[in-house]
């Protein structure tokens, strides 16, 4: 067992215990709350807007905006469109993800043993989500950094009993990243 295996099963024991102590309500209020829910509604934003900003729909009332500031110098009336689109999907992102998050919480916040049990199992989960996606974006970053810091981290995950040196060298974000800018991967 390399130093990698023992970091790994404190982080097992961590996020086990975090998981029963906060359980999936309270982890999924963290997560979705303050700075995180913000980030993640901007994110959700930005993917549906394209979606949104293309329907029928839109383009008509966006024509009819255009008509109405027809006094505005070129492009700026396009440039008010989508701080509009963009402020009122942001806007109704935010109440969806509150009212969904209140939903799913109150749901598993249940005064039954049952449900306390499924909530702490689910918050074991959440936790472990959480831990994987982090530890895959400190791959991706490592990756990214290249270099004799890579080398390094490759020979201190090898022969990992966890596999980690396997889940650094076939990291699914690594895809991702590459495919989005265009990069080919080596």
């Amino acid at each position: 067992m390399i130093l990698a295996d023992i970091i790994m099963l404190c982080l097992i024991a961590v996020v086990v215990l975090l998981g029963i102590v906060v359980g999936f309500s309270g982890g999924l209020k963290f997560f979705t709350g303050g700075i995180f829910g913000v980030i993640i509604s901007v994110i959700v934003t930005y993917f549906l807007w394209g979606i949104v900003y293309s329907w029928d729909f839109v383009q008509d009332l966006f024509a009819k905006l255009n008509e109405a500031m027809s006094g505005l110098p070129e492009g700026a009336a396009v440039a008010i469109d989508n701080v509009i689109l963009a402020v009122l999907l942001f806007v109704l992102v935010q109440i969806v993800r509150i009212i969904i998050v209140k939903l799913i919480a109150g749901f598993f916040e249940i005064d039954n043993a049952f449900f306390k049990v499924i909530n702490k199992i689910f918050g074991i989960a959440l936790m472990g989500a959480v831990v994987f996606v982090i530890g895959l974006i400190v791959f991706q970053i490592i990756y990214w950094v290249g270099g004799q810091t890579a080398q390094d981290v490759v020979s201190a995950l090898k022969d990992s009993v966890f596999k980690l040196d396997v889940l650094y060298e076939n990291n699914p974000l690594r895809d991702l990243v590459d495919m989005i800018t265009g990069v080919t991967p080596q």
